[in-house]
């Protein structure tokens, strides 16, 4: 058995946005066999225009866990709404509810892995590209086809 190094440096391409939101892939799916994504992901305060959820949804096909780096973030699982801070860390299994909020007023910098990977290439395909707010339908639909996932859960 060969032995994949996976090497990302800073100047790699794989940033990306997300209407307010910002991040940057750190390892692609197709780089571990398929086994996991990683991401960065920087979360904009909440605007007043946006919905006053979580953006609740979920994915039956992986799990996504998401480690908080700084900030402050309401996070909803399953029912129960966490309040994250830096070093917090939580795990959303394949089926269960999820979403999160930005409330506190300064930007949330979080990394976000999905097990199996493939979930953080529709981030690149899918970036709003400089758009405050993205049509978010197709990446939607790409989530449902390939991952089991459910939208419009709050």
């Amino acid at each position: 058995m060969s032995i994949r190094l996976v090497i990302r440096r800073g100047d790699d391409d794989l940033a990306f946005e997300d209407g307010w939101d910002r991040g940057r892939v750190l390892v692609r799916a197709r780089d571990t066999g398929g086994a996991y994504g990683l991401m960065e992901l920087t979360v904009a305060p909440a605007k007043d225009v946006e919905p006053a959820g979580y953006g609740a949804h979920l994915h039956n096909g992986c799990e996504e866990t998401f480690l908080v780096q700084s900030g402050r973030l309401e996070f909803l699982l399953g029912d129960e709404v966490l309040s994250l801070g830096p070093g917090d860390f939580v795990r959303a299994p394949p089926g269960m509810r999820h979403g999160y909020a930005n409330r506190s007023g300064a930007q949330v910098e979080l990394i976000v892995s999905f097990h199996p990977g493939g979930l953080e290439e529709l981030f690149l395909t899918h970036s709003s590209a400089g758009r405050a707010a993205p049509s978010d339908e197709a990446f939607k639909a790409d989530a449902e086809r390939l991952f089991g996932s459910a939208f419009d859960l709050d």
